[in-house]
């Protein structure tokens, strides 16, 4: 029910979502399925993940109406969170309780599933107004962030969300460093790292693409950056429902292959911690989009006016954009800094946290770089054959994508933004030098390759400190080979 929320919260029908964007939506994800999560591990006496005090009723519920009260927490953070789809909730809620012959609405369980709903909803009242306020000026200054020319009404989401509380995470990441060349808040000194950067976008993500020509975006480039896109256009909302379709899908093909092999509570366990680890990501990374020292303007923005030693300016250069699925808009870009990537730093805590997870319950292995064997197939609601292009107006095409592993899936996420040309490959991924002393261009093809520098990292050491609360030990966070 989560999912659909968010789906129903991007689309027409409500002309004012509730949680749109993706820090929200994440915020919103995470506390609904911790909601969950930790309602049932109450009402069977088992520590939950948030630290909220329970209320008497819930601890005694008991295991056979549990699913109840765990269920009715969860609805009521929805409910809570999502004012404008009470009409689809309500008969909802009623449906599952017949469904599944849990009785009449009003029983005790699941009047204490939603006192303990509201509590956790509660913990997060102030998000609204946090995300609602536009507290960034443009100073104009090299680097730093300012809207588009094609764009120059696009406001700036998010300027003070990154001083919001963490759920799991008890700090902010420290030793996270800035974008290459950043010397002080407005200058970045030229360096190979840079111009590199610059000039792969400029070629990958520009928004027309001629085929054959060198070092021009690929058939197969331009299909990963629009797969990963989800960049809440209608039907399909943000990256946060994105990440979690992939976190279900391969929690059903290991059920599918190996019954039994996870136990629910298990399974509940990591839904509800990479759900809570997107919400902490979102904090984080708008912590340090924000932040002077970090802070660094979109390629939309850098190609034009490039600075003399750090590429060569295009005055005329617009990126392939932001999938404007279901919509008419090209060339767009996201309306807030680019450094981090949000999408880089949110894949990468869901499923840097799952495969730690996986491969504590000894349903994954890392080999001696890092590389975890959890291959999959997946359907990107970008290329369902019903969602249509922005540019033919027609639906695209249905494809499956085949990933190798979940690393694969942490940099080809990353990657995809450089390919519409919304970000600059630092944002998202960078690789160790040879001497392991300092972060370069390129992509790693290992995790013990990855660089610190860049969105992929940021939301690994988010996955890694959650981790141990989800029963991880150090030793598996170790074999991951992301440190």
């Amino acid at each position: 029910m989560s999912m659909e929320c968010v789906r129903r919260d991007h689309t027409p029908a409500l002309s004012t979502g509730d949680q749109r964007g993706p820090f929200l939506t994440a915020r919103a994800m995470g506390m609904a399925l911790a909601a969950l999560h930790d309602a049932h591990a109450i009402a069977t006496g088992r520590p939950g993940l948030l630290a909220i005090p329970a209320p008497p009723a819930l601890a005694a519920v008991g295991v056979d109406k549990a699913d109840v009260a765990a269920a009715a927490a969860c609805a009521q953070v929805l409910r809570l969170r999502y004012p404008n789809q009470s009409q689809q909730l309500a008969p909802a809620w009623v449906h599952w309780l017949e469904y599944f012959d849990f009785g009449a609405a009003g029983s005790a369980a699941e009047m204490a599933g939603r006192e303990f709903g509201t509590l956790v909803h509660q913990w997060g009242v102030s998000d609204p107004a946090a995300a609602a306020a536009d507290r960034y000026s443009p100073s104009g200054a090299p680097y730093t962030h300012a809207a588009p020319p094609s764009q120059p009404s696009q406001g700036f989401a998010g300027a003070i969300w990154g001083r919001e509380t963490t759920r799991l995470l008890a700090s902010h990441v420290v030793g996270f460093p800035p974008p290459p060349g950043r010397v002080a808040p407005n200058r970045v000194e030229p360096t190979q790292h840079y111009r590199d950067d610059f000039n792969k976008v400029l070629a990958k993500g520009d928004i027309n693409r001629t085929p054959g020509q060198p070092g021009i975006r690929t058939l197969a480039e331009e299909v990963v950056g629009i797969a990963w896109g989800y960049d809440g256009p209608p039907e399909l909302g943000t990256p946060p429902r994105l990440y979690m379709q992939v976190v279900l899908t391969v929690l059903d093909l290991i059920e599918a292959s190996n019954p039994g092999q996870l136990l629910p509570q298990d399974e509940l366990a990591i839904i509800a911690g990479t759900a809570i680890a997107m919400a902490d990501a979102g904090v984080d990374a708008w912590f340090y989009k924000y932040s002077p020292a970090h802070m660094m303007w979109r390629p939309a923005v850098g190609i034009r006016e490039a600075i003399a030693g750090n590429g060569d300016a295009h005055p005329n250069w617009v990126p392939l954009g932001r999938p404007d699925t279901n919509g008419s808009g090209q060339g767009l870009t996201p309306d807030f800094p680019a450094y981090p990537s949000g999408h880089a730093t949110f894949g990468a805590a869901a499923f840097q946290l799952l495969r730690l997870f996986l491969a504590q319950k000894g349903v994954a292995t890392f080999d001696a770089n890092g590389v975890d064997n959890v291959r999959f197939d997946f359907v990107s609601d970008e290329f369902n054959g019903r969602n249509k292009d922005p540019k033919t107006m027609q639906p695209r095409d249905h494809l499956t994508l085949g990933l190798g592993s979940l690393w694969q899936a942490i940099v080809d996420n990353s990657v995809s933004r450089v390919f519409l040309g919304v970000h600059w490959q630092f944002d998202g991924i960078t690789r160790r030098n040879a001497a392991g002393t300092d972060d370069e261009f390129g992509v790693p093809p290992t995790p013990r390759e990855l660089g610190r520098t860049g969105g992929v990292w940021l939301g690994a050491q988010i996955a890694n400190q959650i981790a141990p609360k989800l029963g991880v030990s150090a030793a598996t966070i170790a074999a991951s080979g992301v440190s």
